[in-house]
């Protein structure tokens, strides 16, 4: 057991540093410049595109001015490039690169695209036009999607555990420490193999997650007490089957991250508030001879509820992102206030009645308020930043300790000690 632990500790170690020292991701143009792969500085690049310019080759200039917006953008070099970018959109704007400059003041941002709205326009770091998304994967979405595979193969090693016959400890743990290191190194291959993109992680998660809990739910909705074993394996079979499926799909398509996300999360929230709602409002209480008696749902419709609200959740992601064009961020944030509402309902539940349907009813209500409360008041995440909105540094405030003349009670100025603040 010390040694399965010390294998699962040093896994999810190294799976972090590689998140982390991992170079970002974005759309490329359509030719990189290899004429200047030992010139990473942005005083070496600025030259390098000053150089191309001088020799006629806009395009390779371009490719390096874009660069030192997108690897540099707080340098003093990137004001030169975003400049010089201008002038080159301004003398070719027919210029297929996919590529475009970010749009002078009072310009919108489908406007500056070459040849359409797939083209890129550069906020400090690369947006898509096409999208109104950011182009780069961060460290941090990489590592949530390594920690979100670690806790899937829990799930499915935890499956697999409970289809043997009279495990011991031993024989239930070691599959669960496997799951989570076999997803976890799978999580890695993708990120470095696949070359996915911030809409692929989203829907790789979607497709393993929700066919084998499909698979679970279905089992437990058609039949009266099917055989835990049957069930563990069928979704250890339909979690192994759904990996090969989330691959294909995610170099096949090209989905909108945030509508990607939102239909993802919809679903999650559907069969949380599925489940939870039934548990708490689907019981029923009997009154026999003075005594009362509290009668839970069955498991067959916590079920039912669980399957409708996942694809019900699925089905109103889908008209969401169909008629609105919200982004991952604002999805992800609205998701985390679900989780912070559904916890302090918990709490309140839990302390006003003291039973468990009161604390899922605390529960339920609580995420739908958070949900609902973060989502209308996370609107300034979705779209494009305006140019130059990005600071340096976020303004941050000061206070600094002082000495203040005061007026006393008997009408006298004297000093005291106070606060000043200071706003940069």
């Amino acid at each position: 057991m010390a040694t399965v632990v010390a294998v699962a500790l040093a896994a999810g170690v190294g799976f972090s540093r590689a998140a982390f020292a991992a170079e970002p991701t974005a759309a490329a143009p359509a030719e990189a410049p290899t004429a200047t792969a030992g010139k990473t500085t942005p005083q070496g690049l600025l030259a390098a595109a000053d150089a191309a310019v001088d020799a006629g080759n806009l395009d390779l200039a371009r490719d390096l001015y874009q660069r030192i917006v997108a690897e540099h953008p707080q340098a003093p070099e990137a004001s030169e490039a975003r400049r010089a970018l201008k002038i080159i959109a301004a003398r070719a704007p027919s210029a297929p690169t996919g590529v475009v400059a970010a749009p002078a003041a009072g310009a919108t941002a489908a406007s500056t695209a070459a040849g359409g709205g797939d083209g890129v326009v550069l906020r400090d770091e690369p947006y898509s036009l096409r999208t109104s998304e950011r182009l780069r994967l961060t460290a941090w979405e990489k590592l949530d999607f390594g920690t979100t595979a670690f806790l899937y193969g829990l799930s499915i090693g935890f499956s697999y555990s409970l289809s043997l016959d009279n495990p011991s400890s031993g024989d239930a743990l070691t599959p669960i420490a496997i799951g989570a290191l076999a997803y976890t190194a799978g999580a890695v291959a993708f990120l470095n193999l696949a070359n996915p993109d911030r809409g692929d992680l989203p829907l790789a998660l979607a497709i393993t997650s929700y066919i084998p809990t499909t698979t679970l739910l279905f089992a437990d909705a058609a039949f009266d007490n099917p055989s835990s074993k049957r069930v563990a394996g069928a979704s250890v079979v339909a979690g192994l089957v759904s990996i090969p499926i989330a691959v294909i799909a995610a170099k096949e398509l090209d989905l909108d991250p945030g509508d990607t996300q939102l239909v993802r999360d919809a679903g999650f929230w559907g069969l949380v508030l599925g489940t939870t709602g039934t548990l708490a409002f689907g019981g029923s209480t009997t009154n026999f001879q003075g005594f009362t008696e509290y009668q839970s749902p069955t498991t067959r419709q916590v079920s039912v509820a669980g399957l409708v609200g996942l694809y019900g959740g699925l089905g109103l992601g889908l008209a969401g992102a169909h008629f609105s064009n919200v982004s991952l961020e604002r999805v992800r944030v609205t998701t985390w206030g679900g989780y912070g509402g559904a916890i302090v309902g918990l709490l309140i539940g839990a302390a006003s009645g003291g039973s468990t349907p009161d604390a899922y009813r605390g529960l339920s209500i609580g995420a739908i308020l958070g949900l609902a409360v973060t989502f209308l008041t996370t609107g300034g995440l979705d779209g494009i930043p305006p140019e130059g909105g990005a600071a340096a540094r976020p303004a941050a405030f000061r206070l600094t300790p002082t000495m203040q003349p005061v007026i006393g009670f008997n009408g006298q100025p004297h000093p005291a000690l106070g606060l000043s603040g200071t706003l940069f």
